[in-house]
């Protein structure tokens, strides 16, 4: 956002749009995701509504205008980065110690920003769930040179967390996701990771369920059972999901129940107890957690709150503190947007503003923002 040449700061931004004039289904999607967007409000672990124009809306015709985040999504940057991932899990399921960590040589290398390119790209969901999303585009800004970077088991914890306090959140607003994977994880500067596609996100007003009715393509593979048999969706039903969720984020975005690629009969196999292994990858406290995210009884399963305590606990208190204090200029923004009137600036539209005259300053010097610079305080202090 902004002018180029102008004395304003120019801010790059993701606008979502629908593809085809025609496409109704995509439209009402993305309708029905800004929709979700406005009530949300603000979090730094969820992506964020900037704008969003409408004028044209009775021509087909809308932009919704979220944040960029430029590594894209969490699926894809673990693929990519599978051959120089660090493992800091022993052959028992602990982590490491410090000194088996240093002995390991283990060190994070200081990448330099990468002149970006503009291209519109087509937002398609990879169809290993057999959906698809809408069809839509975004513009944004993609490091197509960017030099490898390691990453290693406290990333994909420091993740993991994230993900969780954002659909803490969402359960805060009584809203349910519906498609949590790590296809709609998106990965923005500092280690921050954000939960985005809301297309399937439903508000729980006086229910605490949800009934899916119609026989819309569904995300089989990270459904819960009771959404699979009775398409009964909860916020307990996306606690299942981020059970999937994690065992990608520790399989380095390797497809969930390998080799069962038919719905009818996944679905069968769950009924029957079964359930996947821990990722040889993840900590033991890890695989607990996953099988306490597949119980079948929902009532059964940690809340999100409980699963962001655990993993805290797992994590150092400067880290987690760390976080916090990340996410206290969004909570202000909240507090503003509750007693703004309508002439007033508010929300991120007024953070970005209030950013420009620091923006340059920061622009002027060396950024050693190494992906992710966040996730432990003594690697940042071994660099």
């Amino acid at each position: 956002m902004g002018l180029k040449g102008s004395e304003e700061t120019v801010k790059t931004v993701a606008v979502k749009m629908v593809r085809s004039e025609a496409n109704v289904t995509a439209m009402e999607a993305l309708i029905s995701e800004l929709k979700i967007l406005v009530y949300l409000g603000s979090h730094l672990n969820v992506v964020n509504l900037l704008g969003a124009c409408t004028k044209q809306i009775h021509k087909g015709e809308l932009l919704v205008i979220v944040e960029y985040c430029r590594f894209g999504n969490l699926q894809s940057f673990l693929i990519n980065h599978r051959a120089n991932f660090v493992n800091l899990v022993d052959e028992f399921g602990n982590l490491k110690t410090l000194d088996e960590m240093e002995s390991s040589n283990f060190s994070r290398s200081i990448g330099e920003e990468i002149p970006s390119q503009v291209e519109t790209r087509d937002l398609q969901i990879d169809d290993h769930s057999g959906v698809n999303s809408p069809s839509s585009e975004v513009l944004d800004v993609s490091n197509s040179n960017q030099q490898d970077r390691p990453i290693s088991t406290t990333d994909l914890i420091s993740w993991s967390f994230q993900v969780a306090r954002g659909m803490d959140y969402l359960v805060s607003k009584k809203v349910l996701h519906g498609d949590l994977a790590a296809r709609n994880i998106l990965l923005a500067d500092d280690g921050v990771a954000k939960v985005a596609d809301f297309g399937m996100a439903k508000k729980m007003y006086y229910e605490e369920h949800n009934e899916k009715k119609g026989q819309g393509l569904m995300p089989v593979k990270w459904m819960a059972i009771e959404s699979l048999v009775d398409r009964f969706f909860s916020s307990q039903s996306d606690v299942w999901s981020y059970g999937v969720l994690l065992w990608e984020i520790f399989s380095l975005g390797r497809v969930p129940y390998p080799g069962m690629d038919v719905g009818h009969i996944l679905m069968k196999e769950i009924q029957k107890g079964y359930r996947m292994d821990k990722p040889e990858l993840a900590p033991n406290f890890f695989g607990d957690m996953m099988a306490d995210c597949w119980k079948s009884d929902p009532k059964e399963r940690p809340t999100f709150s409980q699963t962001e305590q655990i993993i805290c606990g797992h994590m150092e208190s400067s880290v987690t503190s760390d976080y916090l204090n990340m996410n206290a200029p969004y909570v202000k923004l909240n507090e503003e947007k509750e007693n703004a009137t309508p002439k007033d600036q508010f929300g991120l539209a007024k953070l970005l503003r209030e950013k420009s005259g620091t923006q340059s300053k920061m622009d002027a010097t060396p950024r050693y923002s190494m992906f992710p610079v966040r996730s432990s305080k003594k690697f940042a202090d071994s660099d």
